[in-house]
C-alpha cells in the first residue's frame, strides 16, 4: 500500500472516504467488505483514517485547495488493493440498485484519472511529538 496520491487504490480509497458518508445516508454499508473508514475536518483538511478493522492502518490529511497530503500513519497492510477493490465493487452494485449509480461513477472515474501534481509530507513519529512537547525554562 502507498499513500500517496499516484496510487489508483489510494486514490479510489479517498474517493470512497468522499462518498462515505452519503452512501450511509442511502443505507449503504460501504464497511460491508472489510474497510473501515472515518473522516474528520479539520480546518482546510480532512483526515482519512482506514483500516481493515477498528485499528487504522493508514492516516491521512488531505487539503483538496493545496493539493497537499500529510501521511500521519502508514503501516503495512497486507491486501489493501484486493479490500479497496471488493468495496468498491460492492458500493457500485448498491448504487446501482438504489438508482445512484450516476453519482457514484462520476466520483469513481474521476478518482482512476491520472492526478494534478500535488504535494506530499510525511510525519514522523518524533516531528509530531517535538510539536506538542513543553518547553521548559532557561533551555
Amino acid at each position: 500500500m502507498r499513500a500517496d496520491t499516484s496510487d489508483v487504490a489510494f486514490r479510489l480509497l479517498m474517493a470512497l472516504g468522499d462518498l462515505w458518508d452519503g452512501l450511509q445516508r442511502a443505507r449503504i454499508d460501504p464497511g460491508a467488505r472489510g474497510l473501515h473508514l472515518t473522516k474528520e475536518y479539520l480546518g482546510g483538511y480532512t483526515r482519512y483514517s482506514a483500516g481493515p478493522a477498528a485499528h487504522a492502518r493508514m492516516v491521512v490529511e488531505w487539503n483538496e485547495a493545496t493539493r497537499h497530503l500529510r501521511v500521519i500513519r502508514c503501516e503495512a497492510w497486507s491486501g489493501f488493493d484486493s479490500v479497496v477493490c471488493a468495496t468498491v465493487s460492492h458500493v457500485r452494485d448498491e448504487a446501482r440498485a438504489k438508482g445512484l449509480s450516476g453519482i457514484v461513477e462520476a466520483r469513481l472515474n474521476e478518482a482512476c484519472q491520472e492526478p494534478a501534481p500535488s504535494r506530499r509530507t510525511v510525519v514522523t513519529v518524533a516531528a509530531s511529538l517535538a510539536a506538542v512537547a513543553p518547553v521548559r525554562p532557561g533551555r
